[in-house]
């Protein structure tokens, strides 16, 4: 599982050494790509597949449908991660996320997302606002025999 918060640099060109807890959870292939919120998303590549997978599905006639695929696609980059974990973030997704020099990673299980300083703690103060909101929820999620992915 992909977790926590990681604040990394980034350099002149856009490389990003990756902290070492999270290589082996990465694997040799990632893709990275735009996400939501202004954000980016590094998927390792057996999650990155089930994603394409089931967008690819979906209707080509409705109009959502083809904005979602453009926004995962387009500039969507594959990486290979060598023993030093070094990323890099080509100039539109560095444009698309207003990255610079440092950037918030942020495990959400099965993918990162990457923040600029700025986008994530304006995020995190609307998920803290919000954190009542999601207690109230029954979601069946402690209940084992509920769980299903």
């Amino acid at each position: 599982m992909l977790l926590g918060t990681w604040i990394v640099s980034i350099d002149e060109s856009g490389q990003c050494v990756l902290p070492s807890p999270l290589r082996p959870l990465l694997g040799l292939t990632v893709v990275v790509t735009r996400g939501f919120e202004r954000c980016l998303h590094i998927c390792p590549e057996p999650f990155w597949r089930g994603l394409a997978q089931r967008v690819s599905t979906l209707t080509l006639g409705g109009g959502d449908e083809r904005w979602l695929r453009r926004l995962l696609f387009a500039e969507a980059q594959v990486s290979l991660l060598d023993a030093q974990a070094i990323i890099t973030f080509p100039p539109p997704l560095r444009t698309y996320a207003g990255l610079e020099r440092t950037a918030v990673l942020v495990g959400m299980d099965q993918y990162l997302e990457v923040w600029a300083p700025e986008r994530w703690q304006e995020c995190e103060l609307t998920l803290l606002a919000s954190a009542g909101r999601w207690s109230r929820l029954d979601w069946g999620v402690a209940r084992s025999d509920v769980v299903s992915l």
